[in-house]
């Protein structure tokens, strides 16, 4: 699949970003087409091989996929172990998958966790990760502004706490 300049894509690792453009490089006496790829949330700029970009990039989310993010939001959350390093390690491993359902199930089950006690640091840090992940890539295919569909998060959240209690 080729992506003209100008095109949104998210990054599997970095989130969603603008195509610059394409640059041949010579590396090894051999040329390769790299994608140049502008990061919206950074302005970190990232290079990667035309050949492999299916690896590495991918369309933005779609509508269905919209409704399915917030369908896994209002569902109760997970149980996992008590030890915190295998759930960071669960946890982080959703977050880089690049799935955005994975980072809604992160996003659901440690915002869903005990309301009787806040987040730790380390939950709180992970929160902030999965919420910005889903934030910036469903405003670019909405072309809506970040701080409202945080907020729709945010309500799919409570209404499922509300719900639950």
């Amino acid at each position: 699949m080729t992506f003209p300049a100008g095109y949104k894509v998210v990054h599997k690792t970095h989130g969603v970003g603008e195509i610059q453009g394409v640059e041949s490089l010579s590396l090894g006496g051999q040329s390769q087409d790299y994608y140049i790829l502008k990061i919206l949330a950074t302005g970190m700029m990232v290079r990667f091989p035309k050949i492999n970009s299916a690896h590495v990039i991918r369309e933005l989310v779609s509508d269905d996929d919209i409704a399915r993010i917030f369908a896994i939001l209002g569902q109760p959350p997970k149980t996992y172990s008590a030890i915190w390093n295998r759930r960071k390690k669960e946890f982080t491993d959703k977050i880089r998958s690049g799935s955005l359902f994975e980072i809604a199930e992160v996003l659901r089950d440690l915002s869903g966790k005990d309301r009787l006690r806040q987040p730790s640091y380390g939950e709180k840090e992970m929160i902030d990760r999965a919420k910005a992940r889903l934030v910036s890539e469903i405003s670019a295919a909405k072309s809506r502004v970040p701080d409202d569909v945080e907020h729709e998060l945010d309500e799919a959240l409570e209404s499922k706490s509300r719900a639950s209690s």
